[in-house]
């Protein structure tokens, strides 16, 4: 079922299988639609989003994830990499990862693939396929008529009337194509060769413990410099990693973060009970028309409207 949305903090808040921190940017369309829908034990997401967004998250599924763009997969780097082509990502249980779409409106889907189903893969598709699901989260370059075949019957699954109905037949063949067309997209095992000149830089831990940091720290102003001094590396690499990760320098992403918090503070408040302008020294914020202009350029609405507005949290489209 389809559920539409007028608000990004809504729409994350329904998201499911990750612990996520997302914010977005630049709004072409103030309107988040996802679709949730199991399939047996395969549980599949279809989204659309009306704005650019930067996410980082670990999954919380017992099994993988597979995700992949549905528009616009060259502006989708997922650990620093384009998602363009035929490529794909996944997302081991546990595994942390970062998204980011830069600048534009686009749709995503995601396969979660239970871990009793592992062992169904090793006969999809041809070789084995259970190592591809330990290590780190990483972009798979999968061939174009693959990951083209899952979005199509991903799309189909997500607008079937069947899944209004009583489990039966009809949704264990289902699952069975999603899993045999999801095993279609993943290699078969391989040795990584062995690394040659300099080490790479180890995004994933830099970018894993700085946002531990930023949330550790959610009630304070932390300074770039400061979380590249704790996390241990020059504000440099910081702002490179972040760059590559995520699309935007730590700057942008903290002005962001310090922006959708405000929001969600705002949203939650009783507008008998508080003031913008206490809601905004709770957050460290005392250039109040300053803030005031950011927050209307980027949410198309003002601070004041926010606190008293109700937000319904979903609406069904």
């Amino acid at each position: 079922m389809l559920h539409s949305f007028n608000d990004f903090e809504a729409w994350g808040d329904a998201v499911r299988g990750a612990d996520l921190r997302l914010v977005c940017d630049r709004v072409k369309q103030p309107l988040w639609q996802l679709a949730t829908v199991r399939v047996g034990e395969v549980e599949v997401q279809v989204a659309y989003e009306g704005a650019g967004n930067a996410s980082y998250g670990v999954n919380t599924h017992a099994g993988p994830i597979l995700f992949l763009p549905m528009t616009h997969g060259g502006q989708h780097v997922a650990n620093g990499e384009s998602l363009d082509g035929g490529a794909c990502f996944l997302i081991p249980p546990g595994g942390d990862f970062s998204i980011a779409v830069k600048d534009c409106a686009h749709a995503w889907c995601s396969i979660a693939i239970p871990p009793g189903s592992l062992a169904a893969l090793q006969g999809c598709g041809g070789g084995d396929r259970h190592e591809a699901f330990s290590g780190p989260s990483r972009v798979l370059r999968s061939p174009l008529a693959a990951t083209k075949r899952l979005r199509e019957l991903i799309s189909a699954v997500a607008g079937a009337d069947l899944f209004s109905m009583p489990h039966g037949p009809a949704h264990a063949a289902a699952a069975r194509q999603l899993l045999a067309s999801a095993a279609a997209c993943l290699p078969a095992a391989t040795v990584a060769p062995a690394p040659i000149g300099r080490p790479r830089l180890d995004r994933r831990r830099i970018i894993g413990c700085t946002m531990a940091l930023i949330d550790a720290d959610a009630d304070k102003r932390t300074t770039v410099a400061e979380l590249a001094a704790r996390v241990g590396v020059t504000q440099r690499t910081l702002v490179r990693v972040f760059h590559d990760s995520l699309g935007m320098s730590p700057r942008q992403y903290l002005s962001l973060r310090l922006l959708h918090g405000v929001r969600r503070s705002l949203r939650q408040a009783d507008p008998d009970g508080t003031t913008v302008s206490r809601v905004l020294v709770g957050h460290g914020i005392w250039e109040f028309g300053r803030f005031a202009v950011r927050y209307r350029r980027h949410f198309g609405e003002t601070l004041s409207a926010t606190l008293c507005r109700s937000i319904t949290p979903g609406t069904e489209g």
